[in-house]
């Protein structure tokens, strides 16, 4: 990703940018106070750089109108890479660092800013930093400025932290923060703006006020061994002793490599013990150890003090090493991807925000659900309820070995989790099917639960019932207390609808049919029904599920039929295996008017699929296992009769046979004799076709989905719904929307 970018002048006197990690304690008092400095000096873009924080830091950014970048991947997730982050999505003259548990001193930019523009060499300006520390007691100051400059003559720099004002030309031109560099990055670049003429100071005036655990306590220790400072030392041994560095490499390490001595001391003592039986090598050392600890509590008057740095030393010890020998990477290898986030309009909010859970592959959409998803995706019930998508497409490969899916599925649940911790999030909507689909869904919408968000889980797959018959009784018990985790379950149809409350009585469920977008209904239009008998197949452009969709009996009857209808025309599309198939069929291949009667293709999509089927008179669709099949909406809207099985929501699509002839599945005379029946009775084809479209206009278009969805939304997130929506959606028909059970009620209050 590119770092910089041209901007327009004028170039704004100065930003703010915030680094923020789980900082939901104190980031809203830290963003208000650096509004408030920022505006003492004549106002400043401000933005937060979030680094996955799980907690709600993000949402009280947004909601204090703040800029947010949200960080989702980077070679390396550290303070110094979200602040060298943060300084190529910026411009100004002058550009301010913060951490997320600091308050800005009203009086430090002006003081700072006078001194930056006296002295043009300045590159980096601080002030005196004081610390809070979060107690069982409260919030107790501490005893003295951590940074305060009073450390050993010959000090190469003046101390500072992470929050400081730089002069972006000197930031650039020494490359900014060194992102791979866990700690000591202020020190750093420090050195490489004293390479080329730049000065730091640290001005005798308040900056920040950081409120941080006690520095003498276990949860320091462990937070700062979690965050990889000691091995950021390490790293900063390296790095500065390749520029010569050699005092800055090692300040303030004396005591950690007397321990390490020590440490090696108390080694070769007991190997002597062990080895040869000499004790008092052994005895020396430990006298020494006693020694130095006691000298080290009477000086701290504590033991605590003294146990305390004595384990950071021996910790600190132990990690320098390891940093020292790892290769710190180069800066210019650092890449990172993330989203921007601003505060949402009041309109936008007046619905729940909403995540949904579905594969997002790139076109064309093979999948009912990955069509779902990018048609919903477009409407604009998503733009109000600022939609966006957890995409857990991955492409199918049977010979992925079986660790490899389970971590791959590990790190989608950790990202997911990430997701709806640190974005805003009222509601999250997970669309899946059956099989290893469904349990990999399951994870998603049980995390949501988990972190307490209601979730609505649409299912799309005909085959569920038979999916949860087959599933051992551990599963089945799985599937029932999944679907009954659930806010509220929905079914696309209420064939489907009526099955799952069959696995799982009691559940909150409704209906929400499939659709199709407006622009696609128009495209479909046939214009004629002057159009030539032709039927149509569609399969799915693998073997194994176009012997569900039943091609093997349309296979059995076609023979018989192309002979008693040599004028009709037979296009069976969807074929892994076309020539394979046309080789069978070759004593039923003829020709009309020099083309080929059947035609056998492979998958079709856009304008191809769309040319067939307006030139197709009959879809037959003999399919064993269906829910709402997508195809079918196309065929219903490019004006098509239907001939199809009884199974899923067909014939509730199709008004219990008005638009189109039903038969069992697996009846190959009724299938025959269907197809025989609409080529016969070509009015019959058209008036059926005339009567689908119609049907696909009223109840199947994005408008009627997004009707049927906003309610399901509303009574999921507990938000109150307005008078005339609460009236309809009762309103029980084929194919509509409608609900039963009881979802659990929120209040609106705690979602506004």
């Amino acid at each position: 990703m590119a770092e910089t970018a041209a901007y327009a002048s004028p170039e704004p006197l100065i930003g703010a940018v915030v680094i923020a990690r789980n900082e939901e304690r104190t980031i809203q008092a830290c963003l208000a106070a650096a509004r408030d400095g920022l505006a003492a000096v004549g106002g400043g873009d401000l933005l937060m750089v979030d680094s996955a924080s799980t907690d709600r830091t993000v949402p009280l950014a947004l909601e204090a109108g703040c800029r947010v970048y949200a960080i989702r991947q980077a070679s390396r997730r550290s303070p110094s890479a979200g602040r060298r982050i943060g300084e190529s999505l910026t411009r100004s003259r002058y550009l301010l660092f913060l951490d997320g548990d600091c308050c800005l001193d009203p009086g430090f930019l002006p003081a700072a800013l006078r001194a930056m523009e006296e002295d043009e060499r300045l590159g980096v300006v601080a002030g005196r930093r004081r610390d809070f520390y979060r107690t069982r007691k409260g919030i107790l100051a501490a005893s003295r400025d951590y940074y305060r400059d009073d450390g050993p003559a010959g000090r190469d720099e003046p101390r500072y932290g992470g929050s400081a004002l730089y002069r972006r030309s000197a930031l650039r031109a020494a490359g900014s923060f060194h992102p791979f560099l866990r700690s000591q990055e202020e020190a750093d670049l420090s050195h490489r703006l004293q390479a080329l003429g730049f000065r730091a100071a640290v001005l005798p005036v308040p900056m920040i006020r950081h409120i941080t655990v006690p520095r003498e306590s276990l949860r320091r220790l462990l937070r700062t061994t979690r965050h990889g400072f000691y091995l950021g030392r390490g790293q900063a041994i390296r790095v500065f002793l390749g520029r010569g560095r050699v005092r800055a490499a090692f300040q303030d390490l004396s005591r950690v490599f007397a321990t390490l001595i020590l440490i090696a001391l108390g080694a070769a003592s007991l190997g002597a013990w062990l080895s040869s039986g000499v004790f008092w090598p052994l005895a020396g050392w430990l006298g020494l150890c006693v020694a130095g600890f006691a000298g080290l509590a009477l000086r701290g008057r504590s033991l605590h003090h003294a146990a305390y740095y004595a384990m950071e030393w021996v910790i600190q010890g132990l990690f320098v090493i390891p940093g020292f020998l790892a290769p710190v990477p180069s800066p210019d290898t650092f890449r990172w991807k993330g989203d921007e986030l601003k505060a949402e309009p009041a309109a936008a909010a007046s619905l729940p925000r909403v995540l949904l859970v579905g594969p997002r592959p790139d076109p064309p959409h093979r999948g009912g659900v990955e069509r779902g998803v990018d048609l919903l995706l477009r409407t604009d019930l998503a733009r109000r309820t600022s939609m966006r998508v957890f995409d857990n497409y991955r492409r199918r490969d049977p010979t992925r070995p079986l660790w490899r899916r389970l971590a791959y599925q590990a790190g989608k649940l950790q990202a997911f989790w990430i997701d709806i911790r640190s974005r805003p999030v009222d509601l999250v909507h997970v669309k899946t099917s059956s099989g290893i689909n469904f349990h990999q869904n399951a994870l998603y919408a049980w995390a949501a639960r988990m972190a307490g968000l209601p979730v609505v889980l649409q299912i799309h797959c005909g085959k569920f019932s038979a999916f949860y018959d087959a599933s051992p009784p551990l599963l089945r018990a799985w599937i029932r207390r999944t679907l009954a985790s659930a806010t509220e379950v929905i079914a696309l149809s209420r064939d489907l609808e009526a099955r799952l409350k069959g696995i799982a009585p009691g559940i909150a469920s409704g209906v929400v049919p499939n659709g199709l977008a407006k622009q696609e209904t128009a495209e479909l239009d046939p214009g004629t029904d002057s159009r030539r008998p032709q039927i149509l197949f569609v399969g799915t452009g693998e073997r194994d599920l176009n012997r569900e969709k039943g091609l093997v009996d349309l296979l059995a009857v076609l023979p018989d039929l192309a002979s008693r209808h040599p004028g009709a025309r037979w296009v069976l599309a969807g074929l892994p295996d076309g020539d394979e198939i046309l080789g069978s069929l070759a004593g039923a291949q003829g020709e009309i008017s020099g083309s080929p009667r059947i035609r056998c293709l492979g998958f079709v999509d856009g304008d191809e699929k769309r040319m067939i089927l307006r030139s197709s008179t009959v879809l037959v669709l003999p399919s064993y296992f269906e829910n709402m099949p997508n195809v079918l909406l196309e065929a219903m809207a490019a004006g098509m009769a239907v001939v199809a099985s009884r199974v899923g929501a067909i014939p509730e699509m199709l008004g219990r046979g008005e638009g189109g002839i039903l038969f069992d599945p697996g009846d190959r005379t009724a299938l025959r004799d269907a197809l025989d029946r609409l080529l016969l009775d070509t009015s019959r084809a058209q008036e059926q076709g005339r009567w689908n479209r119609r049907r696909v206009l009223s109840q199947h278009s994005m408008t009627a989905v997004e009707d049927a969805l906003e309610p399901v939304y509303r009574r999921a997130a507990g938000w109150m719904m307005p008078e005339r929506t609460r009236a309809a959606e009762d309103t029980e028909s084929d194919g509509r929307v409608g609900r039963t059970g009881q979802a659990p009620s929120v209040q609106q209050a705690l979602r506004s």
